[in-house]
């Protein structure tokens, strides 16, 4: 079974248990049908003050049982003016007394014994009965107790979210009222605010962006198409944002602002939070909380069951004892003992009649007392609806001034941003200017700089997989771990396009607003981006040094071809590699050493390496990258060097090396070559350029020749240098070195160049095919547009028809609709001039009936002013007699303490004659009781000794019979004074 108790009357219901499974408004409308309480006026809570969602299901609390129920509470009831009526005690049966006074006025027969036998079991069942309803009162009160416990928890529970919300509102209350100043002096500027917006104009290419954006949208462009012919001139940033909001829009926010900042000031905050303080306070009431003494209540009450318990118990023993008596009687079947069982019984049947009005008067107290704390439960239930109610009404405001100011907060955030729009704007304009500025030279840089890593990091891996390839299997290899490690790819990939979107805004338009707007002008300035461009510039700069150097050693043919040497080396950036002490050594003719003497070739990426691992270390990796190659990777892609790079259309003769010769890193070969013509020579053939079919990589200004090329000139050694070179071998073979080391990385660029064209075509064959699909797509689209255009024409012309079919049938139902109207009017006129005329007979028997009233009031004033004489006078009356009762009062006192006095010196008095004249009896008694001892002779027979004892048992017989006349006499003077002073109380 489903358990719901209701705390307002102290009744449990019980319903089906399969409403645990449905919706708790279900069960609301069972409760209905149980004790016709509407729906929407029943409160449903478990223990702890959680209250029942109407959209969950009763099984998902964990409540229900007969020790932990449903808790009802009736809103209807609790509004009443008058507390709940509960049911009537009806006390003792009158019937049942009569019926044992009957059975006690009975004869003595067995038909008696065997009717008060049954009488003995109805009261037992009576007093079983009543323990029941005693246990239940008693329980429905504890369950009271729970309930109001409930309603606290609840009240606590609702009063706590509420000081949170209040808490949050008051934050948010004073932090607007510490902004409310910095609001109003902005508002001051709302106009002048309106007046720089009508004079900043909108770029056109903003505009061009912007009709873009709002393609979708046909009102927009149109507006922006009328505005623009209308002004015939640039459209100002007011009459942009005007577009989207109208000036009188503005206007009213402005307006609706300016009201706002004037209600929500520190006045209204100041009486809300006293609103609040207050229901706070009140809602701690502890003494409305707590019942006191209820605790002690039910205390009682469970004592008052254990002595109910007590009282069933011994019914049931007496009932028990009339059973037994019963049987004997009716199976002895002997009427001597009928008289003293018939006694026995009528005075059995008066115990129990007693007990059994014992229990009744137990089971009225204890019903009194679930009555007065029902009473109780009810001032204090109304006194939570009170303080919920009131917490609902200010949580209600609070949310109103909270949805109040948050939207004036919006609004004062959007004349915020009307008043900071122009320097935003101005601001924007200058930041996308020096974001294009920054994307367009880091973009550049990072293509280079990825470009130049993927080449080193290319050639690392091909020399590595080579001498790999011809270690790997070797005897050696054993010695050498960590031989097959690869190096990591880092940076590259060039980074992928940004800041594409950004408006085309040029520096020329920054120039023009600052004309316009000398005001402004501070707010368009660009920052300083020098140090950030010139890092990424470096390379340039490095490129143009260098083919200036060359420049300058072709017009002076006179410089030393070791100086010509020295310069070439450090522009392309391989002057750490060179020992400028052994050209020195060379000018100065120390030495005789023959180039062609062999020499251990230098690893050629050894300072390339050192300088890639160092992140910091920019300098070094820059001068790797100027080689005289200046490669071009993507002939559409602008560099910066290409004002100074050196373009020529035929391969010169430095260029027509094998490239075979230079890659090969594995081991080096027998004997290098020393230069390029030199290598040309060794092989005996002339590849037309290391990557056939491109472009060639050197190049040259003017269309020169070959042979005068920067390679041909500076780097044909072995005829331009002066014979006193052939005895200085081992200068000339380092030179040598460092020349090939160069060559190498000439030949990998050549490589890293055809890979990248091959990437190049294979992006150029994949861009095609996605152009010839996007064509495609375009087509498909435009047919697809083409039939939704059609197909929206013909539903256009179909809702024209519909439309015009229904404005067609609106004018007629609105025809119909102004008949019927006139007509319900006339009858409306009607009806109201019979009701006009009937409230006017109403009104003058109302006036009839107010004269009369008005009469009987006055009568009835009078009636007051004479009964209130009179009770002025029988209260004078009252206090006359109530002054001689007194002084009569005190006189009786007085002469009852007399009378006491007198009444204890004569029983003292009694009392000492008594005594004497019993003690003076018993000496009596006992000298003749000697002397009748004295009179018996020894010799007497045994009859006479007998005769001697009898008679000696009948003199101690009355010796006690006298002590106990004597107690008796002591004892009446006491009872006599008792009774005296009964009747004194009575008289009294």
């Amino acid at each position: 079974m489903l358990f719901v108790f209701h705390v307002d009357s102290g009744r449990m219901m019980t319903f089906d248990m399969s409403l645990a499974l449905e919706s708790v408004s279900n069960l609301k409308v069972h409760v209905q049908n149980e004790c016709q309480i509407a729906a929407d006026k029943q409160v449903l809570l478990i223990s702890g003050g959680e209250c029942l969602d109407p959209n969950k299901r009763v099984c998902s609390y964990s409540a229900g049982t007969d020790t932990n129920p449903i808790f009802l509470f009736s809103k209807q009831l609790i509004e009443s003016p008058t507390p709940p009526s509960p049911c009537v005690d009806q006390g003792i049966d009158p019937e049942l007394e009569k019926r044992v006074r009957d059975h006690l006025d009975m004869p003595v027969t067995l038909q008696t014994v065997v009717k008060r036998t049954q009488l003995a079991q109805r009261l037992h069942e009576l007093a079983e009965q009543l323990l029941r309803a005693c246990e239940r009162l008693v329980h429905d009160q504890h369950l009271q107790q729970q309930g109001w416990s409930a309603v606290v928890a609840n009240l606590e529970d609702i009063t706590v979210e509420f000081r949170k919300r209040a808490e949050v509102f008051e934050l948010g209350f004073a932090e607007f009222m510490s902004e409310r100043e910095a609001y109003l002096s902005f508002l001051k500027y709302f106009h002048s605010d309106l007046d720089v917006l009508q004079r900043i104009p909108v770029l056109s290419v903003l505009l061009e962006l912007d009709k873009q954006n709002l393609e979708g949208s046909k009102t927009s462009e149109e507006n922006l198409n009328t505005d623009e012919i209308s002004t015939g001139k640039e459209m100002t940033l007011f009459e942009w944002i005007s577009t989207a909001d109208s000036k009188n829009t503005m206007d009213q926010l402005y307006e609706h602002c300016a009201k706002g900042l004037e209600t929500f000031n520190g006045k209204a905050f100041e009486t809300l939070k006293g609103e609040i303080a207050a229901i706070l306070l009140e809602s701690d009431n502890n003494k409305m909380k707590e019942v006191k003494g209820l605790g002690e209540r039910l205390f009682g009450l469970e004592n008052l069951i254990v002595q109910v318990k007590k009282l069933v118990k011994h019914q049931g023993e007496l009932a028990q004892s009339f059973l037994n008596n019963q049987s004997r009687a009716s199976n002895t079947k002997d009427p001597s003992v009928l008289p003293d069982l018939c006694m026995s019984h009528k005075q059995q049947l008066q115990m129990m009649a007693q007990h059994h009005r014992d229990l009744v008067d137990i089971r009225r107290r204890i019903f009194a007392a679930k009555e007065e704390l029902s009473v109780n439960l009810y001032h204090r239930l109304r006194w939570v609806m009170y303080v919920e109610d009131k917490i609902l009404e200010i949580d209600h405001k609070l949310v109103i001034y909270y949805e109040s100011l948050k939207r004036l907060r919006r609004h004062l955030e959007v004349l915020q941003q009307i008043h900071l729009a122009p320097a935003t704007y101005l601001s924007a304009i200058a930041e996308v200017v020096r974001r294009r500025a920054f994307s367009q030279s880091f973009l550049l840089w990072a293509s280079e700089v990825a470009c130049h890593l993927l080449t080193i990091h290319n050639e690392e891996v091909t020399r590595r997989k080579e001498f790999q390839s011809q270690f790997d299997g070797h005897f050696l290899n054993a010695l050498f771990p960590g031989m097959d490690d690869l190096p990591p790819s880092f940076a590259t990939q060039a980074p992928s396009m940004f800041d594409t979107g950004l408006p085309k805004i040029t520096q020329e338009d920054i120039d023009r607003l600052k004309k316009e707007l000398p005001d402004l002008a501070d707010n368009l300035n660009v920052p300083d981006t020098t140090a950030v461009t010139n890092f990424f510039l470096t390379k340039s700069a490095a490129a143009t040094t260098g083919t200036s150097v060359r420049r300058s050693l072709e017009g002076n043919p006179d410089v030393a071809v070791e100086d010509k040497l020295v310069r070439a080396v450090d522009a392309v950036g391989l002057g750490s590699q060179l020992d400028r002490q052994l050209l020195l050594k060379d000018a100065a003719g120390g030495s005789q050493t023959s180039l062609a003497t062999p020499a251990p070739v230098v690893p050629p990426l050894k300072d390339l390496e050192r300088g890639c691992e160092s992140e910091t270390d920019t300098e070094e990796f820059e001068k790797v990258g100027q080689s005289p190659l200046e490669l071009h990777f993507d002939k559409n892609l602008p560099s910066p060097r290409s004002a100074t790079a050196v373009t020529t259309s035929r391969p010169g003769p430095a260029q027509l090396q094998d490239a075979s010769t230079l890659t090969e890193v594995g081991f080096p070969p027998k004997k290098p070559p020393r230069c390029f013509h030199r290598s040309l020579d060794e092989h005996g053939q002339q590849p037309a350029s290391a990557v056939l079919g491109h472009q060639p990589m050197f190049e040259q200004d003017g269309g020169c020749d070959p042979a005068t090329d920067f390679a041909g000139e500076e780097y044909y050694i072995d005829e331009s240098l002066p014979s006193s070179l052939s005895t200085h071998n081992s200068q000339h073979g380092e030179y040598q070195r460092q020349l090939d080391t160069a060559n190498t990385v000439v030949a990998l660029l050549q490589d890293n160049l055809q890979i990248s064209r091959s990437e190049h075509e294979k992006l150029k064959s994949c861009l095609l095919k996605m152009q010839s699909l996007a064509k495609e797509a375009t087509t498909q689209l435009k047919n697809e547009l083409a039939d939704l255009k059609n197909r929206i024409m013909s539903d256009i012309v179909i809702v024209n028809e519909g439309f015009f079919n229904t404005g067609t049938g609106f004018k007629h139902k609105m025809l119909e609709y102004d008949s019927r109207n006139i007509e319900m009017l006339g009858s409306i006129r009607k009806e109201q001039e019979v009701i006009v005329q009937e409230l006017k007979e109403i009104e003058q028997g109302n006036a009839k009936e107010i004269a009369e009233l008005k009469e009987r009031k006055n009568s009835l004033q009078c009636k007051v002013e004479d009964s209130d004489r009179t009770i002025c006078e029988l209260r004078e009356a009252i206090d006359v007699v109530k002054q001689e009762f007194e002084a009569k009062i005190e006189c009786l006192e007085k002469q009852l303490l007399e009378k006491e006095v007198e009444k204890e010196k004569t029983v003292k008095e009694v009392t000492d004659r008594l005594h004497r004249e019993h003690k003076a009896e018993i000496e009596n008694i006992r000298s003749r009781f000697k002397l009748m001892t004295m009179e018996r002779s020894p010799s007497d027979t045994s009859l006479e000794k007998s005769g001697e004892f009898s008679s000696l048992s009948s003199h101690t017989t009355l010796l006690a019979q006298m002590a106990e006349n004597f107690e008796l006499d002591k004892e009446r003077p006491s009872t006599k004074r008792s009774k005296k002073k009964g009747k004194n109380g009575r008289k009294l």
